[in-house]
Formats: structure tokens, C-alpha cells, sequence
């Protein structure tokens, strides 16, 4: 990737940890994970559900990094579908001990409104917490869907601290904002 098409900016991010009761998935969710993706195929789905939220941070690792990224055993995408139809994906990075970090989360953008966001996240969660009930974390920013942090916090997370983080936005991006 064109690291000179991409400008680091501050940007106002929370970082949450999840307090609540782990939620309970519905029986209309479909999880699939997603071993070893390709990077190809990996970055088409990112690019998919993120680039409206200017994600950038997969995009930016040469191919070789996002390949052994992709193929850590902590590292876990999983794909969530309803009906045999994919609505998005979450990814959990699982490189400290006892913790589940949801990196990425997000719904295809045909998808969003439909119903499908509260459904989506209780499955992440459920599926971060793992069998030793491992801690589970997230962030979001200011750049992120409106509502997200709103929904956050009404899951069980709760607001660890605020920041203001430097991070590469496309100039692309950043012009529609």
C-alpha cells in the first residue's frame, strides 16, 4: 500500500472493557471462522465492510505481514451470516494471555439498519470470552459508525480511558469526512 496516500491524524479514540453479562447467542446467528484467510480475499472483506470508516490498519502491512498476521493462532476472523447470507465479520486478536481484544467489527454496508447490529455484537462478545472466560476488550473512535460507542457501553462495556491516538486515514477518506 501507498503509504503517501495516507495521512496520520489525531483522532479521539475510547477504549472499552466489557463488564456485563455475557450475552446469549441467538440460534439465528451463523458463525464461521475463517482459517488462514488469503490476504486477497481477507483485504476485499475489510475493504468491504471498513472503508466507510476509513479502516486502513490492515492495509497498511505488506502482504507478508498480513499473511503471518492472518495465520497467528491468535489472531481469529470469524464471518457472521444469517440465512446463509454473509452480513459482516469480527477479528480477535488473542496475543496477551487471559485477554480477547475485538480489533475489527463491523456489518457490510447493506446490512447496517437492518436489525442485525445487536445480534452481531452479543456473538462477538460470546465468542471473545472464549472457554477460560477470557477479559475482553475493544476501541473505538470518533470516526467510527455514530452510534457505536452508544452501543458499546449499553452491551456492558465500559469506558477504560480516552484518548487522542495517532492514526493513518486514505486522503480519500478523509476528503468525504
Amino acid at each position: 500500500m501507498d503509504k503517501r496516500k495516507y495521512k496520520e491524524i489525531d483522532v479521539k479514540t475510547w477504549h472499552l472493557l466489557f463488564e456485563g453479562q455475557l450475552p446469549v447467542v441467538s440460534a439465528l446467528c451463523e458463525l464461521v471462522r475463517w482459517n488462514n484467510p488469503l490476504p486477497g480475499e481477507y483485504l476485499l472483506l475489510y475493504n468491504q465492510v471498513g472503508n466507510q470508516w476509513g479502516w486502513s490498519g490492515r492495509l497498511l502491512l505488506s502482504s507478508d505481514e498480513l499473511k503471518k498476521k492472518l495465520d497467528s493462532p491468535c489472531n481469529e476472523v470469524w464471518l457472521f451470516k444469517t440465512d446463509g447470507v454473509m452480513r459482516g465479520f469480527f477479528e480477535i486478536d488473542r496475543t496477551q494471555t487471559g485477554e480477547a481484544e475485538i480489533v475489527y467489527l463491523g456489518l457490510l454496508p447493506k446490512e447496517i439498519g437492518k436489525g442485525f447490529g445487536k445480534m452481531f455484537l452479543d456473538a462477538a462478545i460470546a465468542t471473545a470470552s472464549g472457554p477460560n472466560n477470557d477479559r475482553i476488550c475493544l476501541h473505538t473512535c470518533e470516526y467510527d459508525h455514530h452510534k457505536a460507542l452508544g452501543i458499546y457501553l449499553k452491551a456492558g462495556f465500559v469506558l477504560e480511558k480516552e484518548t487522542a491516538e495517532k492514526e493513518y486515514y486514505s486522503e480519500e477518506f478523509l476528503e468525504r469526512i
